[in-house]
């Protein structure tokens, strides 16, 4: 009789997230939707949920030199700019962020669980009250309207979080597992990059998602530095729609959709290494 309350209690649970969950998804499901509307279809009321014809003018418009959203927005070299700064700037944070989170859990010097902590206390601070001494910063050193000063930022913002991450994840591995290796001959370098790892890779891919999707749709650093269209990312792209055009919301929703389809994909794949290696770098870090 104990279970019927517990029963109905997870019931209620169920209930409730499934209507937060259709509360939040359903707007973006219906821009996904109207992107595959006509500007006539979409201007008719009262407004169909379905598409009654789909087409793919919107997307084509996009990537068409000849069309007007393709000739003041070029969107291959948009998606292109935001894969060049979100996988380089990937690519730097886990790198350094394996070799300063492998210090911080198998090294002892004075300082460290406090710094460590400090890595984590930064987050705390909103990127907002940043932008004028970070804008300020980027033009001293002749990086301002770079794709390159972009990538440093980003590593700059992203290496702490993913440094605690990894970190608190190679705490977890037992020592005794690398020691043996370097009793065997290895050096500490190749006991790290053989043994210890390959045991972190859960860490490693969630500090690589995390920070991936963190540089792919970030917006206010990018609006800020950049200003030639050379430059420009997607998510500068997608608010240029409000600036350039009247909104016309199948163009809106085809561009949103590019600009979320990395993100999917990327959980998508990655979403049970992701759950590891949070859980591996939270529970006892």
């Amino acid at each position: 009789m104990n279970e019927t309350p517990r029963t109905f209690y997870w019931i209620g649970l169920s209930i409730i997230g499934l209507v937060i969950a259709l509360y939040i998804l359903f707007p973006i499901f219906w821009l996904f939707l109207a992107s595959f509307k006509t500007q006539s279809e979409l201007a008719q009321l009262p407004i169909s949920f379905w598409p009654e014809s789909a087409t793919l003018d919107a997307y084509k418009a996009l990537f068409s030199p000849t069309h007007q959203k393709g000739q003041l927005l070029d969107w291959p070299r948009l998606i292109g700019n935001s894969f060049f700064v979100a996988i380089s700037s990937t690519i730097l944070v886990v790198f350094f962020g394996t070799l300063a989170g492998y210090a911080f859990a198998r090294l002892h010097f004075p300082g460290r669980d406090l710094i460590l902590g400090g890595l984590l206390v930064s987050r705390m601070f909103q990127g907002a009250a940043l932008l004028l001494p970070t804008y300020r910063l980027m033009t001293t050193l002749g990086l301002q309207d770079s794709t390159i000063g972009l990538v440093l930022l980003y590593s700059a913002f992203g290496l702490p979080f993913a440094t605690w991450i990894i970190a608190s994840s190679l705490r977890e591995i037992p020592r005794e597992l690398e020691e043996s290796a370097m009793m065997d001959g290895a050096s500490r370098l190749q006991s790290m990059a053989m043994v210890v790892l390959p045991l972190a890779t859960p860490a490693l891919i969630t500090a690589a998602m995390w920070h991936f999707v963190g540089a792919w749709s970030e917006f206010a650093f990018a609006s800020i530095l950049l200003e030639s269209n050379e430059n420009k990312t997607v998510t500068i792209g997608l608010a240029s729609f409000v600036e350039l055009f009247t909104l016309e919301f199948q163009f809106v929703g085809a561009a949103a959709t590019i600009v979320a389809l990395p993100i999917m994909l990327v959980f998508f794949f990655g979403q049970r290494y992701f759950t590891r290696g949070l859980l591996a770098g939270a529970v006892k870090g």
